[in-house]
């Protein structure tokens, strides 16, 4: 047991040596690259690129050539403001109802309710 710790040990201290040996020999390279390459410059605009294609593509069918993106837009947030108007109007006639139907089940109260007066009395009598 004691020979296979040690030649665990042994292993772990030869192959930490090995690491810090490539790291030191690589990061003198590693500091000499470019910090970006065209690659990832070119692959980032791709989606952009094929973006702006499309859009000018769109703007040449002739359905569309008198198209604004603006005022879709605005079309698209005022038929969305006048449904949430429409959805708060709703919701506060269903809570009005909610309400009257509260206030219709209410049983009334007894105002001559002598229940614990009659309990007191109950009470005095009883022996203790």
């Amino acid at each position: 047991m004691f020979v296979l710790e040690i030649l665990a040990k042994i292993v772990l201290v030869g192959s930490l040596i090995g690491m810090l040996v490539i790291f030191f020999r690589k990061v003198p390279l590693l500091a000499d690259m470019p910090k970006t390459t065209s690659v990832f410059e070119k692959r980032g605009n791709a989606w952009l690129i094929l973006f702006r294609k499309l859009k000018e593509k769109l703007k040449n069918l002739p359905f569309l050539k008198g198209f604004s993106s603006g005022i879709f837009l605005q079309k698209i947030l005022s038929s969305f403001r006048v449904f949430a108007l429409k959805l708060e109007n709703k919701t506060g006639q269903w809570l009005e109802i909610l309400r009257k139907r509260s206030r219709e089940n209410k049983t009334p109260e007894k105002k001559d309710d002598k229940y614990w007066e009659a309990l007191e009395n109950k009470n005095k009598n009883l022996p203790m």
